[in-house]
């Protein structure tokens, strides 16, 4: 299996389910704002070391917005007041990047938002930290998770708020844990994620090494 194959199943195994309940805020087509998130982007070489970049290529980052989107739009989420209500931004307004390491994976995204670090936290915590995801429509209709996000951690990375944790999705007795980060940067929402092909637990000190560099980038872009 290809770089480029093995990336974009990681990123989206479980993207539709996790996008039911995950928050962010609207994005609009302002050209200075779009091209601040596509230059806060990673390059490889600001990745850990290891890790190469993937062009995913307008199809996949496509069908990973258009998922999001749907799955927003069509999942049954209990609690209900644990259900996303915000836009997905589109793909073309959205700077992202992939990089993997063997079958380790990391991604990153920059879209503009209004979301809170307090929001952030909230969207995880309490009566959301555990959920139940079911997806009505597309092509994973039907399909039911349970949601767990655990070791939830408030935090700040050079005076901007956020938070990290990690999720473990299950799906028909399989479990596939993720590793997320959601920080609030002047305007715009930073979030890395980091996962592995066969749904293991990921490298900490990877995502947490991916995490400031990305929140750094997006403050100084």
């Amino acid at each position: 299996m290809s770089l480029k194959s093995r990336a974009a199943g990681s990123v989206l195994v479980g993207a539709a389910l996790v996008g039911a309940v995950a928050s962010c805020g609207k994005s609009e087509a302002v050209d200075p704002a779009v091209q601040h998130a596509l230059d806060s982007v990673l390059t490889s070489s600001e990745f850990p070391a290891g890790y190469e970049t993937v062009d995913l290529g307008k199809d996949e980052n496509t069908a990973i917005s258009d998922q999001l989107a749907d799955s927003r739009r069509d999942a049954e989420v209990t609690p209900e007041s644990c259900k996303s209500s915000a836009d997905v931004p589109s793909a073309a307004d959205t700077g992202s990047a992939v990089a993997v390491n063997g079958s380790s994976t990391l991604s990153q995204s920059v879209a503009v938002s209004d979301e809170s670090g307090v929001g952030l936290a909230a969207a995880v915590s309490g009566e959301c930290s555990t959920v139940t995801v079911r997806l009505t429509a597309g092509p994973a209709k039907g399909t039911t998770a349970v949601i767990t996000s655990a070791d939830v951690q408030s935090t700040s990375i050079g005076g901007f708020d956020g938070v990290t944790f990690r999720q473990v999705t299950r799906t028909d007795d399989v479990d596939r844990s993720m590793l997320i980060g959601r920080f609030q940067v002047n305007g715009y929402l930073v979030v890395v994620q980091a996962a592995t092909a066969d749904g293991s637990e990921p490298d900490r000190a990877s995502f947490d090494q991916t995490v400031k560099a990305a929140v750094s980038k997006t403050a100084k872009a």
